[in-house]
Formats: C-alpha cells, structure tokens, sequence
C-alpha cells in the first residue's frame, strides 16, 4: 500500500482512524474477510504499533460508539477515515444501509459536503475498477 497522510497521525489519532474503520466494518453484523484484510492493510499503511493492533481486533465483536471516536478526532483525521470507510464498505461489492449511516455521519462530523462525499463514492469505484484491470492484464479473469 502507498504512504499517505495516515503515516503521520498521533498514535491516539491511529486508534481512532482504526477503531472507526472496524465500526464500519462490523456496521452490517456480518465481518467478511475481505473487510478483515483491509483493514490489516489500513493499520499496516498507518504504522500502527503492534500492541495496539491486537486491541483494535479484539474490538471486532464489540466496536466502540461512533460518536464517543468521533468526538474525540480532528477533522484531517475525520476526513482520511471517511476515505478509507468507503473503502471498507465496498470492498465485500456492496453498500449495506448500515455502512453507509456510519458513513454519512462520519461525513457530516467531518464537514463533508454532499457533493464531496459523492466525488469520494466515485473515487472508490473508480479504484476498484483500476485494480480489478490488473487481473485482466495478468490473464486472471
């Protein structure tokens, strides 16, 4: 995975971006393992310490209230989380009415714009489809 802004974040802010991922994650009751990957990769790509990696999964059957991790975020951290969320959601193939709550309100605590949040939707899209070419190219599919 690539480096971006995740990489500098307060370990504090790590477990809040982690913590609202796994929220999302555990938002439809079902955790598939493809959710289960990305987010390893997330804290992988967040430098997250490994200790604190091991509290983040035990949190997958009983993730913490959106809105006590919200509180406590500021809003560069809200808005790569709410990046990465989109993310998290798509990547079983599809959007549950429950993910996609937590979405919203995590876009709206972080002074996202409903067009911005749309532009991010097609960002996720776009991404999946780019990544799903290098099966084509590698004679996969």
């Amino acid at each position: 995975m690539y480096l971006d802004l995740a990489v500098d974040f307060a370990q504090e802010d790590v477990k809040g971006y982690a913590e609202i991922m796994v929220i999302v994650a555990s938002a439809d009751g079902a955790l598939v393992k493809e959710e289960l990957a990305i987010i390893e990769a997330l804290m992988g790509r967040s430098m997250m310490h490994p200790e604190m990696r091991v509290d983040i999964r035990n949190m997958l059957e009983s993730p913490p209230a959106l809105d006590l991790v919200l509180a406590k975020l500021n809003p560069v951290v809200l808005k790569v989380a709410l990046r990465d969320a989109i993310l998290v959601a798509a990547v079983d193939g599809e959007y549950d009415s429950s993910e996609l709550k937590v979405i919203k309100a995590l876009a709206k605590a972080a002074g996202v714009r409903k067009n911005e949040l749309s532009e991010l939707f097609e960002w996720v899209k776009a991404g999946w489809e780019w990544h799903n070419e290098s099966f084509q190219h590698l004679g996969l599919v």
